[in-house]
């Protein structure tokens, strides 16, 4: 689609771009600060992630295998953050949009993006997510709304999220089973088992580690005239909202001192304060804790619709009652 496309538009922006997302989600994040790098235009809607709304049948729809984020663009239907913020690159990069890619191709800033999208792209960050909530030795310094209470309902799913993949392959349509099933399989057996032991997530920490480690080598080389650059060049690019955002999620999880604070990598300390300023980040990344504890009251309400349905027209029915009673003994 070019960009003169985009003007043919359904939201009255400047292109029909919806996205499909929850706030807390890592990957959802990436895609926002990618949206808001770029200045394009789009719609959103939140995916109640407690309330497994990733599993109803009009999100399935969408996208089978229940993840978010996705973008949909007219009737184009794109799951996966790396796919979005490249179809994003590849569609609104001219005019009025920013760049998150050289307009050189074959330059060595281009091709130092790609080594470093390749290396923190391949970070598995649910694992290192979930994997902290289950290994209480690991709550360091956990920013709100994260903490002990948050961590255990996290390492609840994180036990149990297998057997609700399967609960929802055999309650939605048969033409979600098969994608719900093996999402389960791989949930409880595969890469996307998040119930992680200790040993397990020193195994993770320590990818994080080598990724963090090439990253400081990397920075530490921006003196003098590089003193201004970005993590591969003057550009802030796809590379640095991956990072960005990979920072972002250790520093909520607690895990600044671990890698970067206090002396440990200055150079990626450096850079965190820089991120922090940059108008992007602050949007991709920003919530409220009243929206949160908002958002959360709502999803709760979701997931357990049934039984206040049922509680309201228990009270429905006694009110009934007694105001039947009270007109027989007048």
């Amino acid at each position: 689609m070019s960009c003169a496309a985009a003007h043919n538009n359904s939201n009255g922006n400047g292109n029909s771009l919806k996205l499909y997302y929850h706030p807390m989600s890592f990957y959802s994040q990436r895609v926002l600060m990618a949206l808001y790098e770029k200045r394009v235009p789009f719609k959103s809607q939140v995916v109640s992630i407690l309330a497994k709304e990733q599993y109803e049948p009009w999100f399935l729809r969408l996208n089978p295998r229940g993840e978010v984020p996705v973008l949909t663009d007219g009737v184009k239907v794109i799951p996966d953050s790396v796919r979005i913020v490249e179809y994003l690159e590849d569609n609104f990069s001219n005019g009025q949009f920013g760049q998150l890619t050289p307009k050189e191709k074959g330059s060595e800033e281009s091709k130092k993006i790609q080594a470093f999208r390749e290396c923190l792209e391949a970070l598995p960050v649910p694992a290192l997510t979930y994997g902290t909530a289950l290994n209480p030795h690991l709550w360091d310094n956990p920013k709100r709304p994260l903490g002990p209470s948050f961590f255990k309902k996290m390492g609840e799913m994180a036990r149990n999220r297998h057997i609700i993949i399967r609960q929802k392959a055999e309650r939605n349509p048969e033409e979600f089973r098969e994608a719900l099933l093996q999402k389960a399989e791989e949930a409880e057996h595969g890469d996307l088992n998040l119930n992680k032991t200790a040993e397990e997530m020193e195994e993770v920490l320590g990818k994080v580690d080598a990724a963090l480690g090439r990253v400081e080598e990397e920075l530490a080389t921006h003196t003098e005239e590089r003193a201004g650059w970005w993590l591969c060049g003057e550009l802030c690019s796809i590379a640095d909202i991956d990072l960005a955002i990979l920072l972002n999620r250790l520093n909520l999880l607690g895990y600044e001192r671990r890698f970067w604070a206090e002396g440990k990598r200055p150079h990626i300390q450096a850079y965190w304060e820089r991120i922090q300023q940059r108008g992007s980040f602050k949007r991709a990344t920003f919530f409220s804790l009243r929206a949160f504890q908002l958002a959360r009251l709502h999803e709760a309400f979701k997931e357990h619709r049934g039984v206040l349905a049922s509680v309201t027209v228990a009270l429905g029915l006694a009110a009934f009652s007694y105001a039947v009673y009270r007109r027989i003994k007048s």
